[in-house]
């Protein structure tokens, strides 16, 4: 039989890469140390890898834990941040509100306004849609406005500015323009809230 590159067919005679044939007596007769330096030698190598390998994720860790504290820092000072302005935002409206409003906004969660032009009674509630009764004759919501600024403002700060809108005859008309209009709910079946939003 042919023999191809490095082994033969058949035998237990192995070749060289010159062709010279190699007996296994031949193969077995290499020195044992030979053999222990490459397994130590392979050794060596595993725990080089090995060390490397917790090396890295030792840092991944450390990397990670760093960028968790940095991220829970800047979430709590976003947090802090949006508390502020909210508060900013509940005294501003304090201020507009008269001693009326201001005891009926502490009780309820809401105040009523009178409008510029037209003399329609609304009722303002802390709610982030529909937020606006319309109050008919009989005291009674006959519908609801929807009226909000586009820009994302804490919600005292939209209460003020369709307090404004609705006081101010020269801007009711263009607000009841803009709103939409939605049915009106009754009291009883609105969910109970806690007190501040």
């Amino acid at each position: 039989m042919p023999s191809f590159g490095w082994f033969s067919t058949g035998g237990n005679n192995r070749r060289t890469p010159g062709g010279v044939p190699q007996s296994a007596s031949q193969t077995e007769s290499q020195p044992a140390s030979q053999s222990n330096a490459a397994g130590t030698g392979a050794n060596r190598a595993r725990r080089t890898i090995a060390r490397g390998i917790q090396e890295l994720f030792g840092w991944i860790d450390q990397r990670l834990s760093t960028s968790r504290l940095r991220n829970e820092e800047i979430l709590l000072e976003a947090s802090r941040s949006v508390l502020r302005a909210k508060r900013r935002s509940l005294t501003l409206l304090l201020r507009l509100l008269n001693e009326e409003q201001r005891q009926e906004f502490r009780m309820y969660r809401h105040f009523h306004v009178i409008g510029g032009s037209t003399g329609t009674v609304y009722c303002i509630r802390v709610a982030s849609f529909a937020n606006i009764d319309v109050i008919g004759p009989t005291g009674r919501p006959m519908c609801r406005l929807c009226a909000h600024p586009a820009d994302d403002l804490p919600v005292y700060d939209v209460l003020a500015a369709q307090m404004l809108h609705l006081q101010d005859p020269s801007t009711e008309r263009a607000f009841l323009r803009r709103a939409n209009v939605h049915a009106s709910v009754p009291q009883a079946r609105l969910p109970p809230r806690s007190f501040w939003v």
